[in-house]
């Protein structure tokens, strides 16, 4: 019997993602930070494979050892979305949530008539060529995939990676475009990820303005929520800029040791 901390990685990475957040994980709680589905060698999604969702927290379910007695979850943007669908699977322990930039666009495109103008815009331009998500050809290949990292970075970061980063972003291409899928038409309406556990949002202060309205929508359903925002970091402030984003995770565990 034991408490675990999953950490669930996002679009593009992999568990190495949490290397510098390992450590800090009070000692009675193990930290498992399992590789989503289609990022193993051995794992990969041929193109053309349906996935879905539910598959996704299937497959994390299968990580947790069994008489786990208490579940906490640690995640960043995709990863974010896949912790929150996990955490209502009722028969799971989940004891708190610590999530980064967790994408739900799909809830946000059906509260368009309710976002603020800039936000609105933001999305609208985001989707407003519907082969992002429909063309299945070409959903994952190179242009793809630049647009994807470019969009969560900025404009250049494609171009600038190494040619072995670009083939290891196509080899894994296909299962990406399938999390961009299902956090743009799979996720819940907010109101569904309301918990009563302990909740820590984050967000970067130089983050794309959808992100941020995420956070401050999962907030609204999640009263007992902590939110906070990173100056200076952006979407991939988890990777990119571990020691500003370490605090919050730190201060997630002390609160829930002083509960």
């Amino acid at each position: 019997m034991s408490e675990i901390a999953l950490f669930v990685h996002s679009t593009g990475t992999g568990p190495f993602m949490w290397k510098p957040f390992l450590a800090d994980t009070p000692e009675h709680i193990t930290a498992l930070t399992p590789t989503n589905r289609g990022y193993s060698p051995t794992d990969l999604l041929a193109r053309g494979t349906p996935f879905c969702l539910a598959d996704e927290v299937a497959h994390l379910i299968a990580q947790i050892p069994e008489g786990t007695t208490g579940l906490h979850l640690v995640a960043h943007s995709y990863g974010g979305l896949a912790a929150l669908a996990l955490a209502q699977t009722v028969k799971l322990p989940v004891r708190s949530i610590w999530l980064y930039e967790p994408v739900l666009f799909a809830p946000l495109r059906a509260a368009q008539a309710s976002l603020s103008p800039k936000v609105a815009a933001d999305v609208e331009l985001l989707f407003e060529d519907p082969r992002f998500l429909m063309d299945e050809a070409a959903g994952g290949d190179a242009t793809w995939l630049e647009r994807f990292v470019d969009y969560w970075n900025t404009p250049g970061t494609w171009a600038s990676m190494t040619e072995k980063a670009k083939f290891m972003a196509q080899m894994v291409g296909w299962k990406m475009f399938q999390e961009v899928r299902m956090v743009s038409t799979e996720a819940k309406a907010f109101e569904h990820y309301a918990f009563q556990v302990p909740l820590t949002l984050v967000h970067g202060e130089k983050t794309t303005s959808p992100a941020a309205e995420m956070v401050r929508r999962l907030a609204q359903v999640n009263p007992q929520a902590r939110v906070e925002v990173l100056t200076g970091a952006g979407h991939m402030g988890v990777l990119h800029a571990p020691e500003a984003v370490q605090p919050t995770l730190l201060r997630h565990w002390a609160a829930l040791t002083n509960a």
